[in-house]
């Protein structure tokens, strides 16, 4: 039987909260109530605008776009799990102490190469952080109107997704050069360690403050964790991984696009929660 209450669908102990927007299917608009125990989703219900649960199939293609907006923003929240803010406060750390780089012939002929790379990698993840904090302050400001107005309308899709699309390349990218510079920094880190203390105290002081910015315990944690996620990014894409930077974060931005736009929720693991019925 459909059109019961959806309290009639809830088990003992379990706690269930109501999503705070409504999803509309053929004009038609409807709740998403989801039962938890102890932190773990058990039960997924769907009402009709009179709170009466409707018929599995229905049911299903209302999830079904509950888990494609949800899709749109996975790797944001995964990174936000990893990182919280410290991606952010590494970027301004950074900058305070990067000058030093740009000392030619400071690391000698042999090195000056890749601390040139090394640069270009922290100028590139600086730039691309500060895209990244935009798109993600964009994407709080739409789950807030998506809240208030307790419904995603079409434009709300729309924006959703180039906000997906922007934030996916720029994070890869930056990645990408975070990946591709790992050597070198922990080069970088050897060489101070060997050879600071020859310099003069003023590129001395600053080469110490750099390489602590950078330490394993500190921006090279950050970037470790940055750099697991690029897995995330590129699953379900065919990508030519042997380019250069450039040419792959253009490739990735045409095929990511592709595949965002195209989306079909994998439901293998979510259709077992539904507890709607048959008619």
């Amino acid at each position: 039987m459909v059109n019961k209450n959806p309290k009639e669908y809830k088990k003992m102990l379990e706690n269930n909260h109501t999503l705070p927007y409504k999803v509309r299917i053929d004009n038609q608009r409807y709740d998403v109530i989801v039962y938890s125990m102890l932190g773990k989703i058990t039960g997924i219900i769907v009402a009709n605008e009179n709170g009466l649960t409707v018929n599995r199939a229905i049911a299903q293609e209302v999830i079904e776009q509950v888990q494609k907006y949800s899709f749109y923003f996975d790797y944001l929240k995964k990174r936000t799990q990893l990182v919280k803010e410290r991606d952010s406060i590494t970027a301004e750390r950074i900058e305070g102490v990067q000058r030093i780089l740009n000392e030619k012939g400071l690391f000698g002929e042999k090195m000056q190469l890749e601390i040139d790379q090394l640069n270009l990698a922290l100028e590139v993840y600086k730039q691309q952080q500060r895209k990244l904090d935009i798109y993600q302050e964009d994407i709080a400001l739409l789950n807030e109107k998506i809240e208030s107005q307790h419904e995603i309308y079409e434009e709300d899709w729309h924006y959703a997704e180039d906000l997906s699309l922007a934030y996916a390349i720029a994070a890869y990218g930056q990645s990408l050069y975070l990946e591709k510079t790992r050597d070198i920094r922990r080069k970088m880190l050897k060489w101070t360690q060997l050879h600071g203390k020859m310099l003069p105290p003023e590129p001395r002081k600053a080469l110490t403050k750099l390489t602590f910015v950078l330490s394993e315990a500190q921006a090279g944690h950050i970037f470790e964790q940055i750099i697991s996620l690029i897995p995330m990014l590129e699953i379900g894409l065919t990508l030519h991984k042997e380019q250069e930077i450039p040419a792959r974060v253009k490739e990735f931005g045409k095929a990511y696009e592709l595949h965002l736009r195209n989306y079909e929720p994998p439901m293998e693991q979510i259709t077992p929660l539904i507890r709607n019925k048959q008619r």
